[in-house]
């Protein structure tokens, strides 16, 4: 029996209770409110796995077979209303409003400071989540001993009081004073080891979309600032929630040799080719014309797809296609919204949903599906699974099957994936902002064709750190190149590098790993990344042997 069986099925009664006591004692100390969460956990555990009777041999041994085959799965009538996890949550809640803190002005801020110029010298000001503690109604627990992980979901509940300033520099120009927040919180336990703490990290995120409802104080001072102006409350309210939602997860370390790689869902490492074919009695919008101006929104791994619409038809046909990289993260869905074109408002024509891990399961689908919230339509897509291979030599292979003739207006297809992870820098010529006392601002630009991402980090000791991971789909990467600059809060550049990536392809694995030079006002200046190109195959492609 494994390790991993072993710490399941044999946890003694006085190692739980143990466990759940150092849980507390580290929140006490205000040491992490994670480890109070890996009490709690444990504690459920052993609910839910005590054994009423004593197993026989044999029992015990069928049991490890079965959970080797498979992961162990919780239905959802499996759910129990816990009434003394409320009071375990009523506990920590101090401890998590404190952790909260923190992330908001370490790990939130930065990100809203790099994306936004005019948003450089943004901070929060205030911040007390009050005294109320979310409701935790039910809860279930998975586990998954071949990924060495444990799921633990609750159905959360929030509405209470509480007081967020943010601004500008010296100046409160907004604020959040209640909120309203209801969904299902994952935590997951992963990759589960059989020493203290017992697993390596702490994950979080909503598998969906939760119910997010804010009351503002001034958020027409914030909706002034230039930049900002074309957005409204909705849409500011959608880009907090997705923050939380997958593929975004948050990680708190734990154990001290903790690598992100190590985690079976860091990287998406699934390609899905999803082809939206047409759709068929649709419903008819327009009072008079008795049609309406179909077009299809397609999400699913932190990335948003649009066809383009089809005036005056309830039976359009798109034939368009989309590329999404995906990651192993439970839960993940591909989201297909049909809507109708407006001058004011798009207006729903129906949506429907496919899991993710049913596509990767079947490698391929095709088939209609019927809408829901309407009266009557169906959507015709067809979603293929690709093949990730680290050999240039099948590059010209794929690029050949991509040229295959297809449909009128058909996109291009991708060939390859780009992996990138931007670790550190060191030696760069950082500003301190004079006109508040944030912390330096290093926003690295990365771009490949005409695909642009930021990701920022503040700077606490004297060098950035971002931890990012970012990914691009290529059409051909031949004679391209990944430009990579890094800036300071005012957008001056500190220091960039490009790398051609006919050199990547030329590398072992076409993968590249260390300290690169920047091209900076100082010298030794650098950055690690690491650079990795992946071939994207479809089903059908074969290898000659």
């Amino acid at each position: 029996m494994s390790d991993q069986n072993i710490f399941l099925n044999h946890f003694s009664y006085t190692k739980w209770i143990i466990t759940l006591l150092l849980g507390f004692s580290a929140g006490v100390l205000d040491v992490s409110f994670f480890y109070i969460i890996i009490g709690i956990v444990m504690w459920i555990l052993y609910r839910c796995w005590k054994p009423s009777t004593e197993p026989s041999a044999i029992k015990c041994q069928d049991k490890a077979k079965e959970q080797a085959k498979a992961p162990h799965k919780v239905t959802d009538r499996e759910f129990e209303r816990l009434r003394y996890l409320q009071v375990l949550v009523n506990n920590s809640w101090p401890y998590i409003t404190k952790y909260l803190e923190k992330f908001l002005r370490w790990r939130i801020q930065p990100l809203i400071r790099s994306r936004f110029k005019y948003l450089t010298n943004f901070h929060f000001f205030d911040i007390d989540f009050g005294n109320k503690a979310p409701q935790v109604t039910h809860m279930r627990v998975q586990s998954d001993p071949e990924k060495k992980q444990i799921l633990l979901d609750l159905k959360i509940s929030l509405n209470a009081a509480v007081m967020v300033n943010v601004g500008i520099s010296k100046t409160i120009m907004a604020g959040v004073k209640s909120v309203k927040l209801e969904g299902t919180l994952r935590i997951i336990l992963a990759p589960l080891i059989p020493d203290v703490p017992f697993t390596e990290a702490v994950n979080i995120y909503f598998p969906r979309r939760p119910v997010l409802h804010l009351q503002w104080t001034g958020l027409t001072n914030l909706l002034n600032i230039p930049g900002l102006h074309t957005m409204t409350e909705r849409m500011i309210v959608d880009q907090i929630a997705n923050f939380m939602v997958a593929p975004k997860f948050f990680t708190q370390p734990l154990a001290a040799n903790f690598d992100m790689k190590n985690l079976p869902f860091a990287d998406p490492w699934n390609a899905l080719r999803i082809h939206v074919l047409e759709a068929r009695n649709l419903v008819a919008n327009d009072f008079f014309s008795k049609k309406s101006d179909p077009f299809v929104v397609v999400r699913g791994g932190g990335t948003v797809g649009k066809t383009r619409v089809i005036s005056k038809n309830l039976n359009p046909q798109w034939n368009q296609t989309f590329e999404i990289l995906f990651s192993d993260l439970p839960g993940q869905e591909i989201e297909f919204e049909v809507l109708d074109k407006n001058v004011q408002r798009d207006d729903s024509l129906g949506s429907c949903k496919i899991a993710v891990p049913h596509v990767l399961k079947k490698k391929f689908i095709d088939k209609w599906i019927r809408l829901d919230n309407v009266k009557s339509g169906e959507l015709h897509i067809k979603v293929e699974t690709l093949k990730l291979f680290s050999d240039r030599d099948k590059l010209q292979k794929v690029l050949n099957l991509n040229k295959r003739p297809r449909p009128p207006k058909s996109e291009e297809l991708s060939s390859v994936a780009l992996y990138t992870v931007i670790q550190k820098a060191r030696g760069l010529p950082v500003i301190r902002p004079k006109k508040c006392k944030l912390n330096p601002l290093a926003t690295v630009e990365v771009s490949v064709t005409d695909t642009v991402k930021r990701t920022g980090a503040q700077i606490n000791s004297g060098e950035p750190e971002w931890k990012e991971r970012l990914q691009f789909l290529i059409k051909d990467p031949r004679g391209e190149r990944m430009q990579l600059n890094v800036l300071n809060q005012r957008n001056k550049v500190l220091g960039h590098i490009s790398v051609s990536l006919s050199t990547l392809m030329a590398a072992k694995d076409m993968t590249m790993e260390g300290w690169f030079p920047l091209e900076s006002t100082v010298n030794n200046s650098e950055i690690w990344l690491k650079l990795q190109l992946m071939i994207l195959a479809p089903r059908i492609f074969h290898v000659k042997r």
